[in-house]
């Protein structure tokens, strides 16, 4: 009878095993806001967050229910195209909280997506690159692969923003592959260009076309059914990847072909196509034109080539693409010095080199820099460039080992997923064997023993019996502790309400007495400050702190310093060393750091006018140093103030048994530190 039992658990733990591998998917959608977002200014984004504001409010005073997630998914989802942070951190951690609660992997995932859209277009890229880490980490674990390749080619944008080519190339790779048996997902659109770039990075303009032909190969095969993009999503999309083709064809010096692919860019142009695209194809068209004139020496009217390029360079300024305008810039560089024009091609280098330098981006000012150093005449002009040459040989070569090592982990990578989906086809293999075999058996002792299950229904019966009573014992004690816990955190109110109230009253009126014995008096008042300290440790130990229960403190300090807005528009940032267990200090040591560094930083918000305010957490050798400084005003330490926060402030110190410290001086700020022993 044991061992049956025994094998009929063996059964239900298997089936749900197999279960558990062959759960169904959900479909996968992609997310084509954040697939083809524009960069808004400012303006834009906080005229958004008005508009939304009432929205906004109504999703943060919702329940957490299945009922309400739609509305507050949809809320969430254009709140990230604001700047609205408090808003949004709020909503978003009331998002991530009902998909924990509720197991909603889905729902988690693409919350940490938007978080991370929301850093990008914030341009915070650590925190963006985090984020789609943790997305992808969920999809995992759901066995997603095109919600993987998604993440990871947002990982790869972001990583060729940065300038690390090689890097995003190996990304876009990986992409590739995963998505080789998806035909209707739109990420290869996308993807396939992004190698192209990268490969335009390398100069290798051969290969970027090869790229660039396959992306455009997927979107005509869609033009007309539009089973993955829409028609007018589409159409925008295949006249920039026409500009593209036009571009790289006219670098690889195919001057007809350029002119064709930009020709063929103008066909898609519609009432509803935005100027800066249509008049950049005729830009291209005008620079092909005269790249064929000067090549066949012909004599042509360079101004009028130029004032097609210069329109397009005045657009992309006028919508405040200074990327394009720069990009604009040296080739009209590129075309002044091949008409033997150099005064203009210096000014229009200056010019790429000022625009690059704005929005800092190292590539594009060195690009131009080696332009004007490479072309204008001056002293060890030669060497110079044998310098530039011989940099650009040093880079390719690095470049090209970091590749083959990057190929190599990506290949070992590949290897290793091939192996784990192997093993996880041997596994289900192996158990559905062993299940059978389960099964047979299983019927045999049914049939051996079929006269004995009066017995089993006995036992069953008795164990349902032992499983209430059981359940009634773990009620009782649940019970026996919030009583407990009740009667506990009442006792530590009455004494703090009750008895430290009464103790300081009573220290009050004692230092109010005229008395003889003044140093008795004073005596009794510091009797009583002390018991009125260890009574309110007695009740801050004695409190059920549920704050810091499963909360990360650090966390909390994070929170705080991202919620503050002052009039100053102070930027509040957080410094800690990763080594730092936080966490490790007592209930009554976080409650007392919290309040300090909130009345610290309210004294900011109120007092400070100053642009930039550091909390740290460091340690020595003594323990942990918090400090609190900015860069205000500043005040006298002379003048005595007659507010009561630093006198709090001072007070919350000695009750950890800390010293506070507090320099200033008029026109330098405030710094207010205190160490924690442990």
């Amino acid at each position: 009878m044991k061992r049956f039992g025994q094998i009929s658990f063996l059964l239900v733990v298997i089936t749900l095993l197999l279960v558990n591998c062959t759960r169904s998917k959900f479909a996968s959608e992609t997310d084509y806001d954040q697939l083809y977002a524009v960069w808004q200014d400012d303006n834009y984004k906080d005229s958004l967050a008005l508009t939304l504001k009432p929205a906004v409010q109504k999703a943060l005073a919702l329940k957490n229910t299945s009922g309400n997630r739609v509305y507050i998914d949809s809320v969430l989802s254009q709140l990230r195209w604001t700047r609205d942070s408090v808003s949004f951190f709020k909503l978003s951690a009331k998002a991530i909280k009902y998909a924990k609660s509720k197991s909603d992997e889905y729902m988690l995932a693409n919350i940490y997506s938007d978080i991370g859209m929301y850093y990008h277009d914030l341009n915070v890229l650590d925190s963006t690159y985090y984020y789609y880490i943790k997305a992808e980490n969920v999809y995992k674990t759901l066995d997603d692969p095109q919600k993987i390749a998604e993440m990871e080619f947002y990982q790869a944008r972001l990583l060729f923003e940065k300038g690390l080519h090689m890097e995003s190339e190996v990304k876009v790779s990986k992409v590739l592959h995963l998505l080789k048996d998806y035909p209707l997902n739109p990420i290869p659109f996308e993807a396939n260009q992004l190698m192209a770039i990268c490969m335009i990075e390398r100069n290798d303009y051969r290969e970027a076309k090869v790229y660039f032909s396959r992306a455009l190969a997927l979107m005509q095969k869609d033009f007309n059914t539009n089973q993955i993009l829409d028609q007018e999503t589409l159409r925008l999309a295949i006249m920039m990847l026409y500009l593209n083709l036009s571009d790289v064809t006219y670098l690889l010096k195919d001057y007809k072909q350029a002119k064709e692919y930009a020709l063929k860019g103008l066909t898609y142009i519609d009432s509803d196509t935005p100027a800066l695209l249509s008049m950049a194809l005729q830009g291209n068209i005008a620079m092909v034109n005269m790249s064929l004139d000067i090549l066949a020496k012909r004599t042509t009217d360079i101004d009028s080539y130029m004032a097609d390029i210069e329109l397009v360079y005045t657009k992309a300024l006028e919508i405040n693409n200074l990327l394009f305008a720069n990009h604009q810039a040296m080739i009209m560089a590129e075309l002044y010095l091949e008409a033997k024009d150099t005064v203009n091609a210096f000014k229009w280098a200056e010019q790429s080199y000022d625009l690059s330098k704005s929005r800092d981006i190292k590539v594009d000012q060195r690009i131009a820099l080696e332009f004007l150093v490479t072309h204008k005449a001056y002293k060890n002009n030669e060497q110079v460039r044998e310098m530039i040459r011989l940099t650009h040989i040093l880079e390719e070569m690095d470049y090209s080992a970091r590749n083959r090592f990057a190929r190599i982990a990506y290949e070992t990578e590949k290897i290793e997923t091939e192996n784990v989906a192997l093993k996880k086809l041997i596994t289900v293999l192996v158990i559905s064997s062993i299940l059978i075999i389960i099964v047979l058996l299983l019927g045999v002792y049914i049939f051996r023993f079929r006269n004995k299950n009066r017995e089993i229904r006995l036992i069953k019966n008795q164990q349902e019996i032992n499983e209430s009573i059981y359940e009634l014992i773990l009620e009782k004690g649940t019970i026996a502790t919030e009583v407990k816990v009740a009667v506990q955190n009442k006792i530590a109110k009455d004494i703090h309400d009750g008895v430290v109230n009464g103790i300081f009253t009573i220290r009050f009126h004692l230092q109010q007495l005229n008395a003889n014995e003044e140093e008795l008096k004073n005596k009794l008042i510091e009797e009583l400050q002390h018991l009125e300290w260890s009574t309110r440790d007695i009740s801050h130990s004695l409190l059920d702190s549920k704050l810091y229960v499963n909360t990360n403190f650090v966390r909390l300090i994070e929170e705080l310093v991202l919620l503050q807005k002052n009039a100053w528009h102070t930027v509040f940032s957080l410094e800690y060393d990763d080594d730092l267990d936080l966490d490790a200090l007592s209930a009554v040591e976080k409650v007392n750091i919290y309040l300090i560094i909130r009345e610290a930083i309210h004294n900011v918000n109120k007092y400070s006018e100053a642009t930039h305010c550091v909390i740290s957490f460091t340690a020595d050798n003594e323990g942990i140093i918090i400090k609190v400084k900015d860069n205000g005003i500043g005040f006298d330490l002379n003048i005595k103030s007659d507010g009561i926060g630093l006198a709090s402030i001072h007070q919350r110190a000695q009750s950890i048994g800390s010293r506070l410290v507090i320099y200033s001086e008029k026109g330098y700020g405030v710094e207010i530190s205190f160490t924690i022993n442990v």
